[in-house]
């Protein structure tokens, strides 16, 4: 009788990029998770994948996006949406819960978890909402799964209520006892309706009055407001798209002062500035808006003095009808970003804004620490054999129509790359390989461990 082979396959050849350091290595990879890790493995009998020449990375952990299902499937879905993350060498999305209905209670997280299950091709965690007055329903969401709790502090996309700070109170005492990150939207919301307001009775419809109508302070004061907040209910908090030089700073200032908070920053908000409202218009109307050339250089620096925790999309889809619309006030905020984010970054790592490591650890490493992935982001024996391979040195033009979205709209069409994703697996499965997206949907439902479990170091 013959002896079984070790491995499923082998990758041979490439330099392994972690979090903190990069070798070449041999991957072996078998039942859906990496077996081994190091040089020369034994390959008698194994197929092996030649990557010489290749960097591989771990799959990206995209914590940010609206894949739009249910209710907005005009714009985006489930299939299409988790087709451009395995495009763009993203294994893991978490959808967020401003869809119609939003996703408030443990019935509408259940019915949205039986609807998509199906449909995706990479893993993925939903989050549900916090809302007003929905306290009694994070216990339930919890256990159904729920990544985390999106609290939007500012009105966007979708038919949610911005809680006052009594619900947001009792929502942060209930994610903290159900052990759950709750990420938040930190704009105020009253003082944005004023404004915009203000700006609409002076007949402004212009996209740059939608900057204007977002300050940088009102960014500051509800991150003040909900650090304050959270670090007396005990909850565990994370600000999602960081978008101001100010707003960056009233966080390190309250981490000094002892508050625990994570933040993150968009692809979209160290990539593009107000000069773009030129040439895109309200293509690129996005909430937190896109800010001055000053706001994007703190962003970098932030992320070069690792202040930053966290790189997202805000993967936010809109038809192309609807990204035409000239009167910003009419205009949806938010556009397609899972896709172009690895790209763009490694892009931006050939011209020295920061390492491949880098990436791994803002789009890998830390968004899979945080939120309790215990077999995401790294390269290593036991977990998920998600990985991406990478040619470093293609040279390419950004071309919006080959990428999956349902709606191919992208500020970013004409711009020069440098970095490619060859090819994708998810837990040892091919799911793209040069330009094509390959088979049936196969991702799964990620849940986080809870206390009091500790994530491997």
């Amino acid at each position: 009788m013959s002896t079984p082979a070790p491995f499923d396959f082998v990758v041979t050849g490439a330099t392994v990029v972690s979090h903190d350091d990069r070798r070449q290595q041999d991957i072996a990879v078998r039942d859906g998770r990496i077996a081994a890790v190091g040089e020369q493995l034994a390959t008698d009998g194994v197929r092996t994948v030649d990557a010489t020449g290749l960097l591989l990375l771990p799959g990206l952990v995209d914590m940010h996006v609206h894949l739009r299902e249910p209710g907005m499937t005009e714009k985006e879905d489930f299939a299409s949406g988790t087709r451009a993350a395995a495009a763009g060498g993203v294994t893991t999305v978490v959808d967020m819960p401003n869809t119609k209905p939003p996703v408030a209670t443990a019935e509408r997280f259940r019915q949205k978890l039986d609807l998509v299950r199906d449909k995706a091709y990479v893993d993925f965690g939903l989050y549900g909402m916090l809302d007003h007055d929905n306290d009694a329903e994070i216990a339930g969401m919890a256990e159904l799964g729920a990544m985390g709790f999106k609290l939007f502090m500012g009105q966007t996309t979708g038919d949610n209520r911005c809680p006052n700070d009594a619900a947001i109170f009792r929502g942060l005492e209930a994610a903290a006892a159900a052990d759950l990150v709750v990420g938040v939207h930190a704009e105020n919301d009253h003082l944005l309706r004023m404004f915009g307001d203000r700006l609409r009775a002076s007949g402004r419809k212009d996209p740059r009055a939608h900057l204007e109508g977002r300050p940088a302070f009102v960014e500051v004061e509800a991150v003040t407001r909900i650090v304050t907040m959270a670090t007396e209910a005990g909850t565990k908090l994370h600000i999602h798209h960081l978008s101001t030089a100010v707003g960056l700073q009233r966080v390190l200032d309250l981490r000094a002062q002892g508050h625990q908070v994570t933040i993150e920053t968009l692809v979209a908000h160290l990539f593009l500035d107000d000069e773009a409202y030129a040439t895109h218009g309200n293509l690129i109307k996005l909430n937190p808006p896109i800010r001055p050339a000053g706001d994007v250089e703190a962003l970098w620096a932030g992320i070069a003095r690792g202040d930053v925790d966290i790189i997202a999309t805000d993967h936010a889809p809109h038809t192309a009808a609807e990204q035409a619309e000239q009167d910003v006030w009419k205009a949806y905020g938010g556009f397609i970003g899972v896709e172009t984010m690895l790209p763009l970054l490694l892009t931006a790592a050939a011209a020295g804004k920061l390492t491949v490591e880098d990436i791994v650890r803002l789009c890998s490493y830390q968004p899979a620490r945080r939120w309790k992935m215990a077999d995401k982001g790294r390269i290593a024996a036991g977990f998920d054999a998600d990985f991406v391979l990478v040619d470093p040195t293609a040279a390419s033009v950004l071309d919006a129509a080959t990428l999956h979205s349902k709606h191919n709209v992208s500020p970013y069409h004409g711009w020069p790359l440098e970095g490619a994703v060859l090819a994708t697996y998810l837990r040892g499965q091919l799911i793209f390989e040069k330009g094509d997206v390959i088979g049936a949907p196969a991702g799964r439902q990620v849940v986080p461990v809870r206390a009091p479990h500790v994530i491997a170091q």
